[in-house]
């Protein structure tokens, strides 16, 4: 797949929907992944949330619009999706640091952020570290539902995330040792699907469940048999995603043999250790299909 070609197509939806509904579960579909990586690599590519982009671009165009006195300012809050004028004299303010009344005035510096295309650079040479597993079908026991990361727009711990360390990890740790459901080669994961909708994306939370008996109330998720390419990250649990997804579908994929197997759930290991320490590796599980 061309990244280029899908990314600047991405941008071209985004202006063509900047005055209605915003799609990203058809963004994601552009570049073949779910919109839980989509958000990610957007994130790491642009640098800042795509839906940060979204709001600078609305009222970048707003800013032209008010230079029509014929307009009002609550049919041009409408128009870019704010439902009363106060929300948007808000965002307005926080991006132009005027008002929106005040930035009718001739001679007053406004902030434009144009639209975004995406061109080849050649950068300095930076190595993946990967490695190719080949695993039969193995289930994941935890916490089913889906991440929002596209619509929080932020890299902080998903809500999903959030309820599983609350009421779950403990269950799953069941006193360490023998006992836990924590085991190597997994130990604590996250299975993503490769599809999305309404922005989200169905991901299950957990551990191998081995040859253990399920918990009560926990949900059982069934991996199917596959070849995997595992890259090691090395940065702080919870962080290192953006950059992480990005070079994996910009960079190895279109270098490697493989491509992407659709039907199997991609997974983030999250070995044991202090998830804290600059040193703390933990893991991305790609599946995989020969080209």
């Amino acid at each position: 797949m061309d990244w280029l070609q899908g990314m600047n197509r991405v941008i071209d939806c985004i202006e063509d929907n900047i005055t209605g509904n915003i799609d990203y579960d058809e963004m994601s579909k552009m570049l073949y992944c779910s919109s839980y990586e989509f958000s990610r690599i957007f994130s790491f590519m642009v640098g800042i949330p795509i839906s940060e982009y979204v709001r600078n671009r609305r009222l970048s165009l707003a800013a032209f619009d008010l230079q029509d006195e014929n307009l009002k300012i609550i049919e041009i809050a409408l128009k870019y999706g704010y439902e009363s004028p106060n929300s948007f004299s808000r965002a307005f303010k926080e991006l132009h640091g005027t008002s929106p009344s005040k930035a009718r005035k001739e001679g007053l510096s406004l902030k434009t952020y144009p639209k975004l295309s995406f061109k080849l650079t050649i950068k300095g040479v930076v190595e993946m570290e990967f490695r190719i597993v080949k695993k039969e079908a193995f289930s994941i026991i935890g916490l089913k539902g889906t991440s929002t990361s596209i619509a929080e727009g932020e890299s902080t711990l998903d809500p999903l995330w959030t309820k599983f360390m609350k009421e779950y990890d403990n269950r799953l740790w069941n006193n360490g040792g023998d006992n836990s459901y924590y085991h190597n080669p997994f130990w604590q994961v996250g299975a993503y699907w490769n599809k999305s909708e309404n922005g989200e994306t169905s991901c299950i939370i957990g551990a191998e469940l081995g040859d253990k008996q399920p918990l009560d109330g926990m949900d059982i998720q069934l991996i199917s048999k596959t070849v995997w390419a595992v890259f090691t990250i090395n940065s702080p649990a919870g962080t290192g995603h953006d950059e992480a997804y990005a070079r994996i579908q910009t960079e190895w994929f279109p270098t490697s043999k493989y491509e992407r197997n659709d039907q199997v759930q991609n997974i983030e290991v999250y070995p044991s250790g202090d998830g804290n320490s600059s040193e703390y590796k933990w893991e991305i599980w790609m599946p995989v299909l020969e080209k």
